[in-house]
């Protein structure tokens, strides 16, 4: 069995009533957005394919999948490991998101050969995963603009049945601070807390001013609040010596389980995140959490898609599947978009199933696709691509 093509559809979302804010999504009535998005498709000669929906980084994406495609084309699609560490090398000088797409899809391929849905091929349990609701960006439009407002969505998520509840907030150190405790007095007795302030705050001291206030608060986790996104090993070191809140990072470094093994190994991290899309797949998050396990630690995994509820469903040391994004407006975020059924369904008891089907056990909505179709390319001769 051999690849014989790659094929991409890039089309557009549409999010209603959301415009961007600070550099954020974030809501705003009457505004629309139709950022880019894509399907992989991975073929062999005999017609088996597996698919890689996309929804966010899609031209950076792109263009490394159109340059990895002679390192594919007459490959076996089942030597996923072989071709990870080909793609690793071959893309070492760059950021290795394109990884995340082709090796997603040809565990959805795989999964179709064999009969078996992602998370059996990876030993999981087809147990539901807890999950957290995890906010839109603060906004100044009347939706989550204050910290009333998240206090406010905090107890409609947990009447929702989500364990857990995620500010993502405003970027000013004092509003966050008002939040997080305008949500704890709400519903800190019931739900795990977390903030994430998406590398907002500049300074070292504003960084650490709202991490001492978490520590009052007893919160869940502190996730890359500095400007630097996490690069910098020194500075959170001493942010985690510093704090008793457990701090979760480099989301944003993309170094695969290599990143993640020096900052732990620096004491530089308490939690670590995966992310399937960015970090090479589903092959490399299973690494990241093999690595983060071996130094007692847990691993988190960042935003929503079925290749995530598959990781989840295998891995011991992880805590909550990130549902989101969400907005008390009710806003059809990107995450489930593209699917012909969401696989982000939650349940009554805050959990979200693992799809049981072949593959990812998810079927893409070609409809949407192709009402929405910007592009299609059928690839199927090696090019030359430079990564060698």
């Amino acid at each position: 069995m051999r690849i014989s093509e790659l094929e991409l559809h890039e089309f557009t979302y549409k999010l209603d009533d959301v415009g961007m804010r600070h550099g954020h999504q974030a809501y705003d009535p009457g505004s629309v957005l139709e950022p880019p998005g894509f399907v992989l498709t991975v073929r062999t000669a005999d017609g088996l394919e597996g698919h890689y929906r996309g929804f966010y980084f899609v031209p950076p994406m792109l263009a490394q999948i159109r340059m990895a495609s002679s390192d594919l084309l007459g490959r076996d699609p089942l030597e996923r490991e072989d071709i990870w560490q080909d793609l690793w090398k071959g893309f070492r000088h760059l950021d290795h998101v394109g990884m995340g797409p082709i090796d997603i899809a040809l565990w959805d391929l795989a999964g179709k050969h064999y009969g078996a849905s992602v998370s059996e091929l990876l030993g999981g349990t087809d147990e539901a995963v807890p999950a957290y609701a995890s906010t839109f960006m603060a906004d100044d439009a009347g939706g989550l603009d204050s910290p009333a407002a998240y206090a406010d969505f905090a107890e409609e998520c947990l009447d929702r049945g989500y364990p857990a509840f995620k500010i993502h907030g405003f970027g000013d150190p004092d509003r966050d601070v008002a939040t997080c405790r305008a949500v704890d007095e709400r519903v800190g007795e019931e739900m795990d807390l977390m903030i994430d302030p998406a590398s907002e705050y500049d300074t070292y001291a504003e960084t650490l001013r709202v991490g001492r206030a978490l520590d009052e608060l007893d919160f869940f986790w502190y996730e890359d609040p500095m400007a630097d996104g996490g690069e910098s090993m020194a500075m959170a070191r001493q942010l985690t010596r510093d704090l008793d809140t457990p701090v979760l990072g480099v989301e944003h470094v993309r170094g695969g389980p290599y990143t993640r093994a020096n900052h732990l190994a620096d004491e530089a991290l308490d939690l670590a995140r995966a992310d399937a899309h960015l970090d090479g797949g589903i092959t490399g998050v299973m690494k990241i959490a093999n690595v983060t396990e071996s130094f007692g630690r847990d691993v988190e995994l960042h935003v929503g898609g079925p290749a995530h509820l598959h990781c989840a469903s295998a891995i011991r040391n992880t805590n909550y599947y990130e549902h989101g994004l969400l907005h008390p407006e009710g806003i059809d975020w990107m995450s489930a978009q593209g699917f012909a059924e969401s696989p982000e369904t939650l349940t009554p008891d805050g959990t979200v199933p693992i799809p049981d089907g072949p593959g990812l056990g998810v079927e893409i909505d070609w409809n949407f696709v192709e009402e929405r179709l910007t592009n299609h390319e059928l690839i199927d001769t090696p090019t030359v691509s430079g990564l060698s």
